[in-house]
């Protein structure tokens, strides 16, 4: 709620500190001295998602993740779920996509956001209430060259008949041709 610097310009009001920092490519942190504003520490690179993580972001989501938000993934903010600030990693399973409104709302309300490996995003309203919204495409993320993939199944011990010729039984045994 305080004013921001915007960098060759000057003092800017906070809304529009947070409308540019919606749409901002890359953010360099300055950390000041609550009190006295003297600079302590400016990180050394810039905070950015890679391109392919944002396309690959823009098809899993689809649309804002928050529930009942409709606006296109592609016109929305990239939101940590776990902010980097405290630790929260730049990956697909920490990022979903919200509308600036509801970026907002998550960080200015008691909104509470939680997501899951498979890109479900669970959310606690402040009054309790627990909704849940998957994403528009489940698919999984390319693999970084240091991870292995999983191994494949193997196959069946022996081929399964004709399943069109085949009773399934509900008790868990085998199933028995006709």
């Amino acid at each position: 709620e305080e004013p921001a610097e915007l960098e060759g310009y000057g003092p800017i009001d906070p809304e529009t500190a947070r409308r540019l920092a919606g749409t901002a490519t890359s953010f360099l942190r300055v950390l000041t001295h609550p009190h006295t504003g003297i600079v302590l520490d400016v990180s050394s690179t810039p905070f950015r998602v890679p391109a392919a993580l944002k396309k690959y972001l823009r098809l899993r989501d689809g649309t804002c993740r928050f529930p009942g938000c409709n606006r296109s993934a592609g016109h929305s903010d990239l939101d940590h779920t776990i902010d980097k600030q405290f630790g929260g990693p730049t990956t697909a399973t920490n990022l979903h996509s919200l509308s600036p409104a509801h970026h907002n709302l998550k960080h200015f309300s008691d909104w509470k956001a939680t997501a899951d490996p498979d890109g479900t995003v669970h959310w606690t309203s402040p009054a309790g209430k627990h909704y849940a919204t998957d994403p528009a495409t489940r698919i999984r993320p390319h693999l970084q060259q240091t991870e292995t993939p999983p191994p494949a199944p193997s196959p069946p011990d022996e081929p399964l008949s004709d399943p069109w010729n085949t009773t399934w039984n509900t008790d868990g045994t085998n199933p028995q041709p006709f």
